[in-house]
């Protein structure tokens, strides 16, 4: 099949070599409709190639490793801002931020483990439930994601 450069080099010959009478304009009307069937050919393929198109598929794909990697290092941070707020109200502490699955910054639980001396149970009780508004307060998150839990020289206590 004739493209389209070589329609148009067929048209300016037609140009050049056709009378201007009558039959110049059939010509030329029979030609100009050959030209709009030449630009207008590849359009079925166009089209066609457009419904095979999926706008969810990309060859773009997040890399896993480092998703997993940032929110390590989010939590990483989360833990040692946590601990130097409980150490400034002195409270020795190890603490632990698990981030939700699939997030690299929302919070999921923090866990806090408390190193305090021999107690009563109100005062153990006290002291946990200020470590966990200070870990709620301090990282920004409900107070439902918050355990603390108390270790003591002389036993365990929990809240």
């Amino acid at each position: 099949m004739i493209g389209i450069v070589g329609v148009i080099a067929l048209g300016v010959l037609l140009e050049i070599l056709l009378p201007e009478g009558q039959t110049g304009k059939y010509v030329k009307g029979a030609f100009s409709l050959l030209v709009v069937f030449v630009i207008a050919a590849p359009l079925p393929s166009l089209f066609g190639a457009l419904k095979d198109w999926d706008p969810d598929y990309s060859d773009v794909a997040p890399d896993y490793g480092f998703v997993a990697e940032t929110a390590e290092e989010y939590a990483r941070g989360c833990e040692e801002r946590l601990e130097e707020a409980l150490g400034n109200n002195g409270y020795e502490s190890d603490v632990k931020v698990v981030i939700k699955e699939g997030s690299v910054s929302e919070i999921g639980e923090i866990e806090v483990i408390l190193y305090l001396p021999v107690l009563t149970p109100e005062e153990v009780n006290k002291h946990i439930s200020s470590a966990a508004e200070i870990a709620s307060r301090t990282l920004g998150t409900a107070a439902d994601t918050v355990s603390v839990a108390a270790k003591t020289e002389g036993g365990n206590g929990s809240a």
